[in-house]
């Protein structure tokens, strides 16, 4: 422990250390110093090679009940690893950073997720590349009376014209941060392993259960907190989207804006919106 504080010390100067040796089990005392913090990270043995996290009970148990954000770094984690090649192979600052990559379902975009992603990207001056999974229908999803787009294009189109419309009011909020908008046509976990490779940050939600008693994360954060080579953040919701809506002077009628239209439209969840000036 001391060498680790040490090494810490070493290259973040700045940085206050605090350690505390607590009796009971470990996911009840880490859920419990969670609930004063803004974040939590916990450590984890990496599996043989460079991809993969060996996560246990109290790891799995912590991130399916944390009302905070949780991330998992593998051991071994160095914050040179957050930066790219130089030409000459090294890892360094002036090559910029390692993107952050933010998953997101376009039909339950959480502001929790969405404000972590990018004050992350903002913070580490690194770019945000926003995922969102979809999947092609067929004559056995489609409804009574739903027709299929004609392409996959199209199809794909109108995929990325939701989560633009999703992200238009965080590009407002963060508009230094860099965005790069992607939508493919696979299952969530799947897209998000390959998006991660390379990446300084995965960032995937976590709806918070009406049950704690009963840790579930969650098949796609299952998936990636197991598989993902980078360090992976978790960030919990509650299920409800919030969604401005700016107030009009001389109203007339009753005017939603175009991003809280579609919103309402939508998204699967329920939608609160919040007025502001």
């Amino acid at each position: 422990m001391r060498r680790a504080e040490e090494r810490v010390l070493a290259t973040c100067p700045d940085v206050r250390l605090y350690d505390e040796q607590v009796e009971g089990p470990a996911t009840a005392a880490l859920l419990k110093a969670a609930e004063d913090a803004d974040l939590l990270v916990l450590g984890s043995r990496g599996l043989s090679g460079f991809t993969g996290f060996l996560v246990g009970s109290v790891a799995l148990g912590v991130v399916a009940k944390a009302a905070r954000p949780v991330v998992l770094v593998r051991a071994g984690e160095e914050a040179v690893n957050e930066h790219l090649r130089a030409h000459d192979g090294t890892a360094s600052g002036r090559a910029g950073n390692r993107d952050v990559v933010l998953g997101v379902d376009v039909n339950d975009p959480y502001v929790e997720v969405l404000d972590f992603g990018f004050e992350t990207a903002r913070l580490r001056d690194a770019r945000l590349r926003v995922l969102h999974a979809w999947h092609a229908p067929n004559p056995f999803t489609l409804g009574p009376g739903e027709v299929g787009l004609v392409s996959e294009s199209q199809r794909a189109e109108e995929w990325l014209g939701f989560l633009s419309v999703v992200l238009h009011e965080r590009r407002d909020k963060y508009p230094d941060v860099e965005v790069l908008e992607t939508v493919v046509d696979d299952k969530a976990s799947n897209a998000l392993l390959r998006a991660a490779t390379g990446a300084g940050l995965l960032v995937v939600g976590h709806r918070l259960t009406e049950r704690p008693t009963v840790p579930r994360t969650g098949p796609v954060t299952h998936a990636v907190i197991h598989h993902v080579g980078c360090p992976v953040a978790v960030v919990p919701h509650s299920g409800l989207l919030v969604v401005g809506r700016r107030r009009r002077r001389a109203a007339v009628g009753s005017h939603t804006g175009p991003v809280a239209h579609a919103l309402i439209h939508h998204v699967a969840r329920p939608v609160a919106l919040v007025p502001h000036d």
